[in-house]
């Protein structure tokens, strides 16, 4: 089961700065979360994310996995070379009732990672086997990524980011869920609002959606 999680505002702790760390923080940018990463080194491009204040970073030499208590994570990610630790590592996360993963050792994490299909960071699509095999997931997401890449176009895009203006600002003007939804319905299948779409004028297609919003009330 491949569930999408809200981690908006959350706190995730990666803990080890090599190459399997750099993955799990490169798929966690566009979650809207709070990244800390701990190691006792780290890489070029981790750095580089710190000075742009994309993620946090502790450099601490491991031993053990109490550092956690000092923190209150909703997850937590073991990505070290050193499986013990990483079990360790995931003991306490659970202990501490946080969603917990070891990337070298699926049968104790709480999830497993998908291979991450990310286009224009809007659309997320996850090749998962559940952690069976890492290796074909990957071979799966190249084959599946020329497909999707084609098929979802820069329109649907913008249909998406306009529908969330759309649910944000009907948030506030529309008092039930089933008039909301059917307002978006409404902004989706409205012709002036797909010629402007069409247009690739997006700030004129949000417009059209105030003026819509507007007539409800």
């Amino acid at each position: 089961m491949i569930v999408d999680l809200n981690l908006r505002g959350d706190l995730v702790i990666i803990v080890g700065g090599g190459n399997e760390g750099l993955k799990k923080v490169n798929t966690l940018l566009t979650q809207d979360c709070k990244i800390l990463l701990i190691s006792d080194s780290t890489n070029r491009q981790i750095q580089n994310y710190v000075k742009q204040k994309k993620i946090s970073f502790k450099q601490m030499k491991l031993a053990n996995a109490n550092f956690l208590k000092a923190y209150k994570p909703f997850m937590v990610l073991a990505t070290t070379n050193n499986k013990e630790l990483n079990r360790k590592i995931v003991e306490q996360a659970k202990a501490m009732h946080c969603y917990a993963y070891a990337s070298d050792d699926p049968e104790v994490s709480d999830f497993a990672f998908g291979s991450v299909i990310n286009i224009a960071d809007t659309v997320q699509i996850a090749v998962s086997t559940g952690g069976r095999s890492p290796a074909m997931a990957r071979k799966l997401k190249i084959q599946a990524e020329q497909v999707f890449k084609k098929l979802i176009k820069k329109e649907d895009i913008y249909h998406i980011q306009l529908q969330d203006f759309a649910r944000k600002a009907a948030k506030a003007k529309i008092a039930t869920f089933p008039e909301r939804r059917k307002f978006l319905y409404g902004v989706m299948n409205d012709n002036h609002v797909k010629q402007l779409i069409q247009d690739g004028n997006l700030k004129k297609a949000q417009k059209r959606v105030m003026e819509m919003l507007g007539d409800l009330i």
